[in-house]
């Protein structure tokens, strides 16, 4: 059997191992591993094995990633989500759908301290689900923009998934943060129109207008710890202060300092600690997956193959980019987002800066999709974060109630593809390109 065919076969043999359940990681170390040794031999790959994990583990750069994830472990068990849901109901109030408003802009603020979605999702629809049940929400228009409003966790810097893709792409982690705020600021005003279209459908049946005990000092007193980590953070790291690394620990430093002046206790501490290192172990071993894996790609030639057949067959580089698209949002309802990117970026990066797009812009876009990904039924992780944190919701509300968010997303996909310097405006004026 020929190299590409083998590369063919490994690709097919993740997708096989993921549909039996197989972890992410394992899957592509274990399709990597056997693909590599059929074609260079058995030793080869066992040095790859060896190789990888110590290159991955050691690899100073990826150090951003636990680092930044205890930030918001930390941030999640600190009551900064129920002070931001709190203050942002103050400014939505004499809203109608005040308070799925005010879910929507504390996950966007909540991001920017977070950088996951499926943290965000999870915190706040703890602290904002039972009030909306309590003021009459529809659970189809609470489940669905506390869904939605956790993806903006994936996009708003600084995020996860953008610090993997320049991590595996070697792009700069400042430009791409910056690559990502517009989008997300752009995510985050659709998605308050999409609320605003559905309160007309499922208007609240008995919601307040006024917040009892709540001032404009009040409101800004709580908004201001989440302000200061986040400037602070990224200040510093555009200001030249820090770099992406020591950005990512002066954030986590100062989340335990804020957490510890409200009465962290230790219990909560020792949760942060062991949900950062258990996510962490886990992207880790999806990172080394991908460095077996990307080496069966090496050698089967699988991404210049399909250069030349765009050649070959003379394809334009946006019905490149479309087919990309097409199975990014196919793949993103069944697969989950940090494991699609890892999988399918070294398979279509060089496909894609072969056709003349720009890197960061794809990356954008490739997170985009997977962000959609995260709320589209039947499987998208969001889904069943909401569902696990509300106490008796139903799988067919969450399911109706993001449909119209998905939509929203789809609009800002086709923003985004017809309109690049939305992505790249940021990086080109600000951008440092060493960071």
């Amino acid at each position: 059997m020929d190299p590409l065919s083998i590369g063919i076969v490994g690709l097919l043999g993740v997708l096989a191992l993921l549909a039996l359940g197989c972890p992410v990681g394992l899957a592509m170390i274990l399709a990597g591993g056997f693909g590599f040794s059929a074609i260079v031999g058995i030793d080869p790959a066992l040095n790859v094995l060896e190789t990888a994990a110590f290159e991955v583990s050691s690899n100073y750069s990826f150090t951003l990633i636990p680092l930044f994830l205890f930030m918001g472990s930390i941030a999640a068990r600190s009551g900064f989500s129920k002070d931001l849901f709190d203050s942002s109901r103050y400014f939505s109030r004499g809203w109608n759908g005040g308070l799925a408003l005010a879910a929507v802009s504390s996950s966007a603020a909540f991001s920017a301290i977070s950088g996951s979605s499926l943290a965000t999702a999870s915190t706040m629809t703890r602290v904002a689900y039972p009030e909306m049940m309590k003021q009459g929400y529809h659970p189809r228009l609470a489940a669905g923009s506390l869904a939605a409003g956790g993806t903006l966790g994936i996009m708003i810097p600084p995020s996860v998934a953008l610090l993997l893709y320049s991590l595996i792409t070697e792009q700069s982690v400042g430009d791409m943060f910056l690559a990502g705020f517009l989008p997300g600021l752009l995510a985050y005003s659709l998605y308050m129109v999409t609320v605003t279209i559905m309160v007309r459908k499922w208007r609240p049946t008995a919601e307040q207008t006024k917040t009892e005990g709540t001032t404009l000092w009040v409101a800004l007193k709580q908004l201001a710890p989440v302000a200061l980590l986040f400037s602070l953070v990224m200040g510093g790291l555009y200001g030249g202060l820090f770099s992406p690394t020591e950005a990512a620990g002066v954030g986590a430093g100062l989340a335990l300092v804020f957490a510890l002046f409200r009465g962290l206790s230790w219990e909560e501490y020792r949760e942060a600690v062991v949900e950062a290192v258990s996510v962490s172990a886990t992207i880790f071993l999806i990172l080394i997956g991908a460095e077996v894996f990307g080496f069966l790609l090496s050698v089967s030639q699988i991404s210049y193959q399909m250069v030349d057949l765009i050649y070959q067959y003379n394809l334009s580089p946006w019905m490149v980019m479309i087919a990309i698209i097409i199975f990014y949002v196919i793949m993103g309802c069944f697969l989950e987002s940090l494991a699609m990117i890892l999988l399918t970026v070294p398979i279509f990066y060089p496909v894609v800066v072969a056709s003349g797009f720009d890197p960061i812009w794809f990356g954008i876009i490739a997170v985009v999709t997977v962000e959609t990904g995260l709320i589209s039924p039947p499987v998208g992780m969001n889904l069943f974060v909401v569902q696990s944190a509300a106490k008796g919701l139903k799988t067919k509300d969450i399911m109706f109630g993001v449909i119209p968010f998905v939509m929203a997303d789809l609009v800002r996909l086709a923003i985004l593809l017809a309109f690049p310097i939305i992505s790249l405006w940021l990086p080109s004026v600000f951008g440092s390109g060493s960071l």
